[in-house]
């Protein structure tokens, strides 16, 4: 069907040049006289033209798509630049290009560039430039490139499609965060002490196997001369329990404020030689046991750049003894109910609760409820002083 629809086009635009060079030439024969003569002669180069169009075999070589930068953040801009090489050098009147995409954050930057018009002449290969403003957070792809080659009048024209599919991932927003050393609690016989999620390298006390993502510093140089093995330190806090970062991924008007909080979270923890591990409970729960390099820092990234909001989530504690090992659960969401914190209280040692909201929620009777839940509202539009927050009696 598809075919016939688009035999049945290329046959309209050519019968109309048939018909308007028969049109005209009968005007002159039965017409005669100077004007219907001149008339003739004028409108047949570009009737010529346009027939002469019908019969060129054209087609797309070669599409290539450079974007820079390859780092793009959730509301930055982005440069495109695509190079394609036709197969034939004919002078073509005008061509209008046209990008293929998938993805509703292009579909508005489209909109925003519209499409362009080139005056190529006898040139193969030609490039289009133009920028993707504002870009919003995901995965964003493109199928390709459709090209329009017209005459002077628009009286024939052949469309191309050239495919070219394309991924740009578009990260969340890492905002400044002013760090303070977060201090939490972990058991000591019959006490609780304090331990900081920054971890203390002036004192290693001793050394283990290199585990792959260890950090270059670690490496103990002077036992991997004798031994030609590697070896990194073991660090005081390092024997403490551990923290986790739990983002819940519900849909909600401020899902891409949680994200960029979490983001930001994990990079100024893993740039302050912090250990974490991390959930995200969306559709699918999703665990990163430990993120305490750059390595695994941009496996976190990945996914939170793709990750999309879920409809419903009720975040599951499948290893109950896992969340019992954990000095301090982090929990980003944009609510929090009384059922979840009482599930919440029974499981983990201590918690913070990062609500990101507009309005400060009505906490006082919660927080009164669970001693050892802490509560901490965030403004999205300022993550500046979260961890200060945190620390506030």
């Amino acid at each position: 069907m598809r075919r016939w629809k688009t035999f049945i086009e290329k046959s309209k635009h050519f019968l109309l040049v048939v018909f308007l060079m028969v049109i005209t030439f009968c005007y002159a024969m039965f017409q005669g006289g100077f004007v219907s003569w001149f008339v003739f002669f004028s409108v047949s180069p570009f009737l010529l033209y346009a027939l002469i169009s019908f019969v060129v075999r054209e087609s797309i070589l070669l599409v290539e798509r450079k974007i820079e930068p390859a780092h793009v953040e959730h509301g930055q801009s982005a440069k495109v630049t695509i190079t394609i090489e036709r197969k034939t050098r004919f002078p073509f009147a005008y061509i209008m290009m046209e990008e293929l995409v998938d993805s509703e954050g292009l579909v508005q930057a489209k909109l925003q560039s519209s499409n362009t018009i080139r005056f190529v002449g006898f040139r193969k290969k030609f490039n289009w430039h133009y920028e993707l403003a504002n870009m919003p957070r995901g995965e964003h792809r493109y199928l390709g490139v459709t090209i329009v080659f017209h005459d002077f009048f628009g009286w024939a024209k052949k469309t191309v499609v050239a495919e070219k599919e394309q991924t740009i991932l578009v990260y969340p927003r890492i905002r400044e965060m002013k760090y303070t050393a977060l201090q939490t609690k972990y058991d000591v016989g019959p006490m609780m002490s304090p331990y900081s999620i920054v971890k203390d390298t002036t004192m290693a006390v001793g050394l283990r196997e290199y585990v792959p993502g260890d950090r270059f510093s670690w490496i103990h140089w002077k036992s991997f001369a004798k031994t030609q093995t590697l070896q990194s330190k073991e660090f005081e806090d390092r024997q403490s329990s551990e923290l986790m970062l739990v983002l819940d991924a519900k849909k909600s008007p401020l899902f891409e404020d949680k994200i960029e909080l979490v983001a930001s979270m994990l990079k100024m923890i893993v740039q302050e030689l912090g250990d974490i591990s991390f959930i995200s409970a969306g559709e699918m729960t999703k665990v990163f046991p430990i993120v305490q390099g750059e390595k695994q820092l941009d496996q976190v990234m990945y996914h939170l750049a793709a990750i999309k909001p879920a409809e419903n989530v009720k975040f599951q504690f499948y290893d109950q003894q896992a969340f019992k090992q954990v000095a301090t659960l982090l929990y980003v969401t944009s609510d929090v109910s009384d059922e979840f914190l009482h599930t919440l209280a029974n499981i983990v040692k201590n918690c913070i609760c990062f609500v990101v909201a507009k309005q400060p929620p009505l906490q006082a009777e919660l927080t009164m409820r669970y001693k050892h839940i802490q509560i901490v509202y965030v403004d999205p539009t300022d993550f500046y002083h979260v961890f200060t927050e945190v620390m506030k009696p």
